[in-house]
C-alpha cells in the first residue's frame, strides 16, 4: 500500500463526505487534512484519519508544484485538480 501524501487525491470511507474525491493539503501525525475547493474549502479542510481513506491517484504536476511551493492552494485550484482526476477515471473507463 502507498503512503498518501500532501497532494494525492484520496476518497473517504467513512463519514458524511464517504466517496468523494478530495485533495490532500496537509497532514496531521495520523490525520489527513482533506479539501475539495466547494464543501470544504482550503481554509477549513476536513480532519480525517488515514485509515479512512483510500488512495486514488496523485494530482496533476502544476497543482503540486503549487502547494509544495507556497503551501497554499485557491479553492478553484483545488476543484480543477479533481476535475482533471474525474476527466481521466472517464477516459479510462470509456477505453480511450
Amino acid at each position: 500500500m502507498r503512503a498518501v501524501q500532501v497532494s494525492d487525491i484520496v476518497v473517504p470511507l467513512r463519514g458524511r463526505d464517504s466517496g468523494m474525491p478530495m485533495l490532500v493539503v496537509g497532514t496531521e501525525g495520523e490525520y489527513l487534512l482533506l479539501a475539495n475547493g466547494k464543501h470544504r474549502r482550503f481554509e477549513r479542510p476536513k480532519r480525517k484519519k488515514r485509515r479512512h481513506t483510500e488512495y486514488c491517484a496523485p494530482c496533476d504536476g502544476w497543482t503540486r508544484e503549487k502547494l509544495c511551493a507556497t503551501g497554499r492552494l485557491s479553492n478553484s485550484d483545488i476543484r480543477k485538480a479533481l476535475a482533471l482526476y474525474a476527466q481521466n477515471i472517464d477516459s479510462e473507463e470509456r477505453g480511450e
